[in-house]
């Protein structure tokens, strides 16, 4: 394996870790866990929902693919994408609960328009993903432009799904499992340029 595939799969490691964890609480301290997602009301969405869902998977990943990396792990089946697709399910679970239902289910209570709680969750859901610029401003950048636009489809869905968090984690672990581990090696190997991959990228692994 090389050098910048195990800092990938120590990085997908460590975020299953810790999004595990408090996962793992939420849900043994949580009546009918699956059910207050909305995994039961499936059926009930209708096509409205399931076709922004699909819009959202299709847009999303399609852009992601401009990158080389997320294009050479996008559909190859080793160990280190198998890492990717388990944290993939941790994540969609883990982030679709704090940034949709409990920030925006927050939000409602206190009185927040429909508007305002769709940009506050892409605004949070982008912010929290500055971690990318571990190695260069140009990757945080990159990575809090896109993925608050990811927060706000996501909203917008669970808005439009009647508040069904389910239909937004199939949605975020089909784009997270889709474009990792090939976005993290990019991050990894400073490959992330402003809104574009880096032409000349720097292939040192520190």
């Amino acid at each position: 394996m090389q050098p910048a595939d195990k800092q990938t799969g120590k990085i997908i490691s460590s975020i299953i870790l810790v999004q595990g964890a408090i996962l793992l609480y939420w849900f043994f301290t949580s009546d009918n866990f699956f059910d207050s997602m909305g995994f039961g009301a499936l059926s009930s969405i209708g096509l409205l929902s399931w076709g922004l869902a699909a819009l959202l998977v299709v847009g999303y990943v399609w852009g992601a693919a401009g990158i080389s990396n997320v294009r050479e792990h996008m559909f190859k089946l080793d160990p280190l994408k198998c890492l990717a697709l388990f944290g993939a399910l941790v994540s969609g679970f883990f982030e679709e609960i704090l940034f949709r239902k409990i920030l925006m289910d927050y939000l409602h209570e206190l009185g927040a328009g429909t508007f305002t709680q769709i940009v506050v969750s892409g605004v949070a859901f982008g912010v929290a993903h500055l971690v990318w610029g571990g190695k260069a401003v140009s990757a945080a950048v990159n990575a809090t432009f896109y993925t608050f636009f990811l927060g706000c489809g996501l909203a917008v869905i669970y808005i439009v799904s009647g508040r069904n968090l389910a239909i937004c984690i199939i949605a975020h672990t089909l784009v997270t499992g889709l474009i990792e581990p090939g976005l993290i090696k990019s991050a990894v190997l400073n490959k992330l340029g402003y809104l574009k991959e880096r032409t000349e990228p720097d292939d040192r692994v520190i």
